[in-house]
């Protein structure tokens, strides 16, 4: 509906039918910084990074620490921007007037694969930044295909793939062109290779938790189960362990580690307000992004005239 602003929901229409009332939500969500003294410890509370205009979802920290990439509908679509980790030099990666996310940096930090939703399906693109022109990566026909992640050595991309009613499944594509190649047979989202290249660390889209399997293919096994079905964008590995987003009943959310010398969670941080969506963690281990929301309210909306 032309000049909407946020979500719309619970519609009502007369018995006359030339009205219509609705409730809108309008929220804004910005990226905050969580400065860590050790893998188990926070340094000093978190801190808000980027709180320009406009929602952001799904930070990604570059390997260098330089950079931060995040999707945001600050221009009405919601396009791939990049920004310093100071919050400045903010630039548009794409504009591609549909629903572009979960963006992800290469090891060398000149490109970003994303997702891209034009439609009823989805398609993976590779943009160089900046100034680049994305690309569309050529992975399965006819099936939606997102949440991508780059190797350690760049030289594949992980992808989740479904066709239909089919549960997601995990492939990989060399970049440099081939076939596809799938390695899940029980569902997978949200691929991470460990960074000894090893496994290969993902969720399930509807199941919840974090699971491993060799990254030559092999069996899985689960090794996290606080993550709920729904956010498997909200958990970063590194070496040691997983950061995750905890949505607690009480008031409070977290941030937690499970540790995997220990194989225990230890609380990180509790967070003042509701988290959004996206974790990561910078390579040297001593920050973790995340979208915090900074309010919301709801209104309800009379459109008279209505047809």
């Amino acid at each position: 509906m032309a000049g909407a602003i946020g979500e719309a929901g619970w519609p009502s229409i007369p018995p006359k039918g030339d009205q219509l009332v609705y409730e809108q939500v309008v929220a804004k969500f910005n990226i905050w910084r969580l400065v860590l003294k050790d893998q188990k410890h926070s340094q000093k509370p978190p801190a808000v990074l980027i709180s320009e205009k406009g929602d952001k979802m799904r930070p990604e920290l570059s390997l260098d620490g330089r950079r931060i990439a995040f999707e945001s509908n600050r221009l009405g679509f919601w396009d791939i921007w990049t920004c310093a980790t100071d919050g400045s030099s903010c630039e548009q990666a794409t504009s591609l007037h549909g629903t572009a996310g979960r963006a992800r940096w290469s090891p060398n930090g000149r490109y970003i694969a994303f997702e891209f939703h034009p439609g009823e399906q989805s398609e993976i693109y590779v943009v160089e930044v900046p100034g680049g022109v994305p690309r569309l990566l050529p992975t399965i026909l006819g099936a939606d295909n997102l949440s991508p992640s780059w190797s350690p050595n760049g030289q594949w991309i992980y992808f989740a793939s479904k066709r239909g009613s089919e549960p997601f499944q995990l492939w990989k594509i060399s970049v440099h062109g081939g076939a596809p190649i799938k390695l899940t047979r029980n569902g997978g989202i949200s691929p991470v290779e460990s960074p000894d290249a090893r496994f290969l660390y993902y969720s399930k889209f509807e199941a919840g938790g974090v699971w491993k399997m060799p990254a030559e293919g092999g069996e899985e096994t689960q090794v996290l189960e606080e993550v709920p079905g729904g956010g498997w964008p909200n958990w970063a590995l590194t070496a040691g362990g997983i950061y995750f987003l905890r949505f607690d009943k009480s008031p409070h959310s977290s941030i937690q580690l499970l540790d995997f010398a220990t194989n225990k969670i230890i609380p990180i941080c509790t967070l003042e307000k509701e988290p959004g969506w996206g974790l990561s963690l910078a390579h040297d281990g001593k920050s973790i992004v995340y979208v915090q929301n900074e309010f919301a309210e709801s209104n309800l909306i009379l459109v008279k005239n209505f047809r």
